[in-house]
């Protein structure tokens, strides 16, 4: 599905190159347009539907950590 739109993308790019004169290049270039944003659109499919992976750390709780650093540490300067 996707090699099929690579493929189709890549040969309107190549008519592109190839245009003689305004109005050629004008259809291509909508025909181009239309072909990335399918594209695109078929990509956010794939991507939404990618399982995520959820990252497994333990971090101690916050009062520990500032138990172990010797008290409070003010990062605003004052």
């Amino acid at each position: 599905m996707f090699r099929r739109m690579e493929d189709k993308i890549r040969r309107l790019s190549e008519q592109l190159l190839t245009a003689k004169d305004d109005q050629e290049l004008t259809g291509i270039l909508g025909e181009l347009r239309a072909a990335l944003h399918q594209h695109v659109e078929r990509l956010r499919a794939r991507v939404a539907s990618y399982p995520i992976v959820v990252e497994r750390r333990s971090y101690p709780p916050t009062g520990e950590t500032r138990s172990r650093t010797g008290g409070s540490h003010d990062s605003r300067g004052g």
